[in-house]
């Protein structure tokens, strides 16, 4: 009897020892496989990390391009706004230039056609004059009517040549070489640097080739009017001959005026 419960006993935890170690193989084959999903799972996660700083380093190599690019792009819009810079003054010295010449010249031409017209339209009577007046307001006239002219032509001369040269110094092709210097500028430079100028500039040219030519035309046109003006002593002589008194103020005037011409040419 007592054999028996025994066999009973050992067979029931025989039987409980089979389930409870079936039930934990169970339970380990599922947290095996639980795991193995996991370890799936992490590898993947891992993958589409990696793939991440993939794409991360990608990024972040087009920005620093995209950065330089930006940079170059700066450079050149700086160079493109020195160069505007300088077309823009050469523009005003051109324009500047220009209405200088054309006011001395238009003056000249107008006092040249003054002294013309008043040698044809002068009538006087030559019974009362001496023939000493006469001849010095003829030299003066012409003298003044030479000057006239020759200031004229030459500012006339001056401005064709700056407006055909003025556009030269800013053509494309001054443009280009301006731009490979602002390149040169940015990869050499070092600290104190200045930014590069165009060295052949419409300034140099007007320095060089036309600076005294335009200074032997003004010259010319001072002389001619102190000849106008002083050939108007003759004129008031011979017109105002009869009446001392009234030849006598219009010279006085016109000397007074000649003497205020000969200050403020001095300071021109």
């Amino acid at each position: 009897m007592s054999s028996s419960g025994i066999d009973i006993a050992q067979v029931a935890l025989t039987a409980f020892d089979t389930s409870i170690s079936r039930y934990w193989r169970e339970e380990d084959r599922r947290w095996r496989g639980e795991d193995r999903a996991w370890r799936a799972e992490d590898l993947e996660y891992r993958q589409e990390e990696r793939s991440w700083r993939e794409k991360e380093k990608l990024m972040r190599e087009t920005e620093q391009r995209w950065r330089l690019e930006d940079i170059d792009q700066r450079h050149v819009e700086n160079a493109r706004y020195l160069w505007a810079r300088f077309v823009e003054k050469n523009r005003r010295d051109v324009e500047e230039k220009s209405e200088q010449l054309k006011a001395i010249s238009n003056l000249a031409a107008l006092f040249a056609g003054f002294a013309v017209v008043t040698l044809t339209q002068f009538q006087f009577d030559n019974t009362g004059v001496h023939i000493l007046w006469i001849a010095f307001y003829g030299v003066l006239t012409a003298i003044a009517v030479g000057l006239m002219t020759i200031a004229m032509v030459a500012c006339t001369l001056i401005l064709g040549s700056i407006l055909k040269n003025g556009k030269m110094y800013v053509n494309e092709e001054a443009e280009e070489k301006f731009m490979f210097e602002c390149h040169d500028f940015v990869v050499s430079y070092t600290h104190g640097d200045r930014p590069p100028f165009p060295k052949r500039t419409f300034e140099k040219f007007w320095e060089n080739r036309c600076e005294d030519d335009w200074k032997r035309a003004f010259q010319f046109f001072t002389w001619g009017i102190l000849s106008f003006l002083i050939s108007l002593i003759p004129i008031g002589w011979i017109k105002f001959s009869y009446s001392y008194l009234t030849a006598g103020l219009f010279m006085g005037i016109v000397m007074i005026s000649i003497i205020i011409w000969l200050v403020f040419s001095d300071h021109c």
